[in-house]
């Protein structure tokens, strides 16, 4: 619980304070690393489809910051749609290829949803899916 409450008060950190410059960019960053503390320990295991990655043009410690476009499993309903951004695992990934696994299908990740809010949800890139 305290996670989601410092989420919580991150958020409205961000909307009193504006939303340009350096000083958003921090507290942006601040509210998804809570959100990932949440997830983290909340989150449920869960695995999703990539449909699409699109290169932001950001770098985050020489890696590409992408715009992944998914599709997740929802146990016992139809998968839903959810685009996140998200720092690849690898800065030498080609993101023109990253979307399709070496067996030539589209590649599933690891992923931890929060089920109060399922279009949050939390890219497990250094993990594998069950098969």
């Amino acid at each position: 619980m305290a996670d989601a409450a410092a989420a919580d008060g991150a958020a409205r950190i961000v909307s009193r304070m504006g939303r340009s410059g350096p000083r958003h960019a921090a507290q942006r960053a601040l509210l998804e690393r809570n959100r990932a503390l949440t997830l983290i320990h909340s989150g449920q295991a869960t695995t999703a489809t990539v449909d699409t990655l699109c290169d932001t043009g950001v770098r985050v410690n020489g890696r590409a910051v992408a715009e992944v476009h998914l599709l997740v499993d929802r146990p016992g309903g139809a998968p839903y749609p959810v685009v996140r951004s998200a720092v690849v695992p690898d800065a030498d990934m080609d993101l023109s290829r990253a979307a399709i696994a070496s067996s030539g299908r589209p590649r599933r990740i690891p992923v931890l949803v929060d089920p109060r809010r399922p279009e949050n949800v939390l890219l497990r890139w250094d993990l594998r899916p069950a098969s």
